[in-house]
Parts: C-alpha cells; sequence; structure tokens
C-alpha cells in the first residue's frame, strides 16, 4: 500500500465524527478523560464562558462551555497546514451533506446535527473549521 493511500486512510479514521473531536454537549471532564493523553490550556471568553484547548492530531481544538450547564456547546478546530485542510474538506463532502462551498451537515446516528463550518480567508491566512449543533 502506497504512503498516500496508507496517510488518507489513517486521516479518515481520526477525522471528526459525532464521538470523535466535536464533543458537543460534553462536559470538560468528559473531554479530558477522552483526551488523557493531551495537555490542555483554560481560559475565559470575554463573556465568561470557559474553553479549553489542545492540540490533536490534525490541528488545534478548542471547545468552549456554557455557563450555566457547563456543556460545551461551541469547537473550533485549527488546522496544522493547508494539507490537512484539504483532506478534512474532501471527507465531510463524502461523509456530510454539503450546504455549501465552506459548510456541511451531519446527521447523527442519535438523531442530532452538527453543523460545520470552514472559515477561510487566503489574504489574511486565515483557516478554521467551526463545530456547533445550532446554526
Amino acid at each position: 500500500m502506497s504512503m498516500k493511500k496508507l496517510a488518507i486512510i489513517f486521516f479518515l479514521f481520526f477525522t471528526f465524527n459525532a464521538k470523535g473531536q466535536a464533543h458537543l454537549s460534553s462536559s470538560e471532564s468528559s473531554i479530558r478523560a477522552i483526551h488523557s493523553d493531551k495537555i490542555f490550556t483554560t481560559g475565559y471568553t470575554d463573556e465568561g464562558n470557559k474553553y479549553i484547548s489542545t492540540d490533536m492530531v490534525y490541528g488545534s481544538f478548542t471547545y468552549y462551555f456554557g455557563k450555566e450547564n457547563g456543556l460545551s456547546y461551541y469547537n473550533i478546530q485549527i488546522p496544522f497546514n493547508p494539507a490537512t485542510m484539504n483532506g478534512q474538506v474532501e471527507s465531510y463532502n463524502n461523509k456530510y451533506v454539503i450546504t455549501s462551498d465552506t459548510s456541511w451537515t451531519a446527521y447523527l446516528e442519535t438523531g442530532g446535527m452538527i453543523y460545520i463550518k470552514l472559515i477561510y480567508n487566503e489574504n489574511s491566512n486565515i483557516r478554521y473549521f467551526s463545530y456547533s449543533n445550532t446554526k
């Protein structure tokens, strides 16, 4: 098997899914337990919402938690490089409902949905994925 095929298989195996790195509606402790080998940094938004961040295989992930229930409601992923980003776009195009050139809807086995957006600006070199269960 070629290295390219092996890399694609590896990528698809670890690419975002409902039980993967999005962890929407998860508690901070459950995310930390799932990724116990990772070192997280903690911070707070201007509105006082807690977030935690860590590096995963394909990028840096930040999970935002609601003040009322302490569950994650939003997640962003900053891919490490354009190749990682392009691989994810290809995977999402094959796996989820394409709603635009830069957005997808994942219909989960549990009945929920995850809205995925690629925020991309070539001029300012900004690129990240956002994950939420509301539009």
